[in-house]
Order: structure tokens, then C-alpha cells, then sequence
């Protein structure tokens, strides 16, 4: 088995948070869960481990995922996680232009799709 690796995935959609913590625990990775912008900064500033990659939803209340992006730059410890958009949103590449993301999905996510940028961005611990 790979090295084990922690997620952060950040959805107000609780079914799929649920989803994803289930597909990639089923492969692996250790996985933290926020249901907004806000929780998602709480967790990083906590003891918890430091997550390798940020599963980020765009459309949230509380604190959307453009809001949540933008504080993280200002998150010394946190900064230089890679985050990875999934959005609903048709014009996501445009969206996500200028954000600093190192990738975006569209959703309905595909599992492999999804699976394999995991892969890709997760660095070796």
C-alpha cells in the first residue's frame, strides 16, 4: 500500500462529502471533512494533521470556496496545500481562473477522474 496521505474535502452537500470519504478511504487516504469555508479553516488551524490536498467545493454558505481560497493564501501553514475545485458551476475553468488552484473538476465528479488528480497531486509523505 502507498503512503498514507490526509484530504480535507470541503462540501456543504453532506451526501457528498459522505461519498467521497467513503470512495477515497476505500483507497486509502486518511479524510477530513468541512461542510463550508469556515469549518475548513478551523480544522486547518487545529492539531489535526495537515491535510496533503483540498477537495474544495465553490458554492457554500457561510464562507463559498473563493472566499475560503483567498484566506488560505493569508494561511502561513497552510498556503501551499494544492486545492482542487469541484463545481456544479458550467463555466468553472473560468471561475477558477486566477484563484491559484492546482486543478478543478466538474460535478457530477467521476470517480476515476477524480481518483487519478488525487493521485497526481498527492506528494510523497
Amino acid at each position: 500500500m502507498e503512503a498514507h496521505h490526509t484530504l480535507l474535502v470541503v462540501d456543504d452537500d453532506m451526501d457528498i462529502r459522505d461519498a467521497l470519504q467513503d470512495a477515497l478511504e476505500l483507497e486509502g487516504y486518511a479524510v477530513q471533512l468541512a461542510a463550508d469555508g469556515l469549518e475548513a479553516l478551523e480544522r486547518l488551524r487545529s492539531s489535526e494533521p495537515r491535510p496533503q490536498l483540498i477537495l474544495l467545493d465553490l458554492m457554500m454558505p457561510r464562507m463559498d470556496g473563493i472566499a475560503f481560497r483567498e484566506a488560505l493564501r493569508h494561511e502561513r501553514a497552510c498556503s501551499d496545500i494544492p486545492v482542487v475545485v469541484a463545481s456544479a458551476d458550467l463555466d468553472v475553468r473560468d471561475t477558477v481562473d486566477g484563484m491559484g488552484v492546482a486543478g478543478y473538476l466538474r460535478k457530477p465528479l467521476d470517480l476515476s477522474a477524480l481518483l487519478s488528480t488525487v493521485k497526481q497531486l498527492c506528494l510523497p509523505v
